[in-house]
């Protein structure tokens, strides 16, 4: 089902509406770059117009906090040093992200021009960028700061991939026509390894724990040298054209390889070769993987698993050693709620990265005999279809709500936030400018209260929860609530209750937090005890203080707010494919409080 699962009480006791909106087409968004920390197992993805994802992967991998870029350059490499995070993009840059407030930490302009490949050594202490217009920097990374260390000799030609050895007493960098070997310590070519044509580039490289350097090249050649005295060890057509990544298990027994033509994954298995009195070692492919519909630009292997991204925005995981090729796929969706409903009004407002779109939702047919039914679900004819009534563009928009009435709407970017009254007879947006109070401010979350007279804000950079009054011409601070005692992670989820009492915080670091609302009394009522999965999705029952709670391996808990404590928990796994892909969104009914619906990018589950 496309988009977010929407749902109007019917009039029968348990009838919902559940509209397919097949309308919310987010277009894809290239992945650039991969990088994962085995401390925190967390990966790092970077996507064309601006953002790094970082996605937790203790459990069903999910999309935890986003970083989002300020420069209008792509981030082209990403590496960790331990639990810091570094990138470059082609305006110049090498950034250290803090990765608690997604803010740059150091920030440095090495060479003055693009740069394209970033790598970190074994002993993490150094790092090495490579620069468009040939020059390669060594940083040292030690005491939490970035110093410069080396400037090597200028070769000719942009630096497109660099790599250190083990040992990190060398560096080998490839770039048109060449892969060179260089001392770390004196930054000087030790060797220089010409291609067969000047013209072909080397994309991407790795150096074996044995000394074999291994390069890719558009020529669609994975060559292998040795990387002591500079000779070609074996190289081997696997692609027609552009080998962009390149990777390596642990073991160093298999490599993958993949590009442009055709968008391939290939498997290279290390064999043994016997001929005669003689051994040797040659990479034999051994596999392929048809996954991706686009080109591929990035690649890691985790354990036993392949993580790949590319042009179609899509980030898949498969197996590097099953016979049985099996996929499990992540789609380019944002973070937090990308679709809000007035009920009331049958509105629906989606999110995408850089625009807002209203829509005015799809009338069933009344009193026709002949709905389709399957199963105990009966699908209706439309009379009216979805009509889409506004369009709204805005750069980097990271929230927006729609009031439960449909008479207001708000969002805001990465710089601004912005509120205005909706009319739909005849259509009009009145953006409010004058008189607004200061504590309207940047949000990263949005909620309107069920009543549709109070707008509440989550304030990043305070770590504040604000709270407005709404009226036809005029908005009132009234109070404000400081998560900071409590948040000390970024917010991942937040819920208010349908009677306005209890307000709800999930973050980063396993926290849910309520708070008691009650004016300038608010005060924190408690947190659930921490789990060891992160907190996926959140729903309070209607009429009563339960809250229920999914966590990224398929736990679900049932938690009494008055009594404090547990009703019900689910065991692991509770939900198929949970293993994969984590629940995203909780729907209770208050008029039958033992279900619970449960959905995900790929199920809709009814639980009881």
């Amino acid at each position: 089902l496309a988009g977010k699962m929407k749902t109007k009480s019917g009039t029968a006791k348990g009838n919902y509406y559940l509209h397919n909106v097949r309308f919310y087409t987010i277009m894809p968004r290239a992945i650039m770059a991969l990088a994962y920390c085995k401390q925190l197992k967390c990966l790092a993805v970077s996507r064309e117009e601006g953002s790094i994802e970082l996605w937790d992967m203790h459990h069903a991998p999910h999309l935890d906090r986003v970083i989002p870029l300020t420069s209008d350059a792509d981030v082209e490499a990403l590496a960790w040093a331990g639990e810091r995070l570094f990138s470059v993009d082609l305006s110049g840059k090498l950034i250290e992200w803090d990765l608690n407030t997604l803010q740059p930490r150091n920030e440095q302009s090495p060479t003055g021009n693009a740069l394209w490949c970033l790598d970190v050594n074994s002993a993490q202490t150094e790092l090495a960028v490579g620069s468009e217009e040939g020059h390669i920097n060594i940083m040292s990374i030690e005491n939490d700061e970035i110093n410069y260390k080396t400037l090597f000799n200028k070769q000719q030609g942009r630096v497109l991939c660099c790599k250190f050895d083990k040992p990190g007493k060398r560096l080998v960098t490839g770039s048109q026509g060449a892969v060179r070997i260089w001392s770390v310590a004196k930054g000087t070519t030790l060797h220089t390894m010409t291609l067969t044509n000047k013209t072909i580039i080397v994309h991407s490289l790795l150096v074996l724990s044995n000394n074999t350097i291994v390069a890719g090249d558009s020529d669609g050649y994975v060559t292998m040298w040795n990387g002591a005295n500079a000779t070609q060890l074996e190289s081997n057509k696997v692609m027609d054209e552009n080998v962009f990544a390149l990777a390596i298990n642990e073991a160093e027994d298999r490599m993958v390889c993949s590009g442009r033509l055709p968008p391939h994954i290939t498997v290279l298995n290390k064999t043994q070769i016997r001929r005669e009195d003689s051994e040797s070692e040659r990479w034999i492919k051994c596999m392929k993987h048809e996954l991706h519909r686009h080109y591929i630009k990035t690649l890691l292997v985790v354990g036993d698993n392949i993580i790949s991204g590319g042009e179609d925005g899509m980030l898949i995981i498969s197996s590097i050693s099953d016979k049985r090729i099996t996929a499990d796929e992540y789609g380019p969706f944002l973070l937090g709620e990308c679709a809000s409903v007035a009920t009331d009004a049958h509105l629906l407002l989606l999110r995408y990265p850089n625009s807002l779109h209203l829509w005015r939702l799809g009338q069933a047919r009344p009193n026709v005999r002949n709905h389709k039914t399957v199963g105990k679900i009966q699908v209706l004819q439309l009379q009216d279809t979805p009509d889409k009534l506004l369009e709204l563009n805005a750069k980097s928009i990271q929230a927006a709500a729609l009031s439960p009435d449909g008479n207001w709407m708000c969002y805001a970017t990465n710089s601004e936030l912005r509120l205005s009254r909706l009319q739909l007879e005849p259509m009009s947006l009145e953006r409010f400018t004058e008189n607004l109070p200061a504590e309207l401010e940047v949000a990263s979350h949005i909620v309107f209260s069920q009543s549709s007279q109070q707008l509440f804000l989550v304030h990043t950079a305070t770590r504040q929860l604000r709270c407005f009054q709404l009226a036809a011409n005029q908005v009132e601070f009234l109070y404000s609530i400081n998560l900071g005692a409590q948040v000390k992670a970024p917010i991942r989820l937040v819920k208010l209750s349908h009677c306005g009492t209890y307000f709800v915080v999930a973050t980063s670091d396993h926290l849910v937090g309520v708070w008691q609302l009650n004016g300038k009394e608010s005060k924190h009522l408690l947190n659930l005890p921490r789990y060891k999965a992160g907190t996926t999705a959140l729903a309070l029952q209607e009429d009563r203080p339960r809250l229920v709670v999914a966590y990224a391996d398929g736990h679900i808990v049932d938690y009494d707010l008055s009594e404090r404590r547990f009703v019900c928990e689910t065991s692991t796994h509770f939900v198929p494919n949970s293993e994969t892909h984590c629940i995203k969104g909780l729907l209770l009914d208050p008029q039958k409080p033992k279900i619970v619906m449960a959905y995900n990018e790929t199920y809709f589950y009814v639980l009881k």
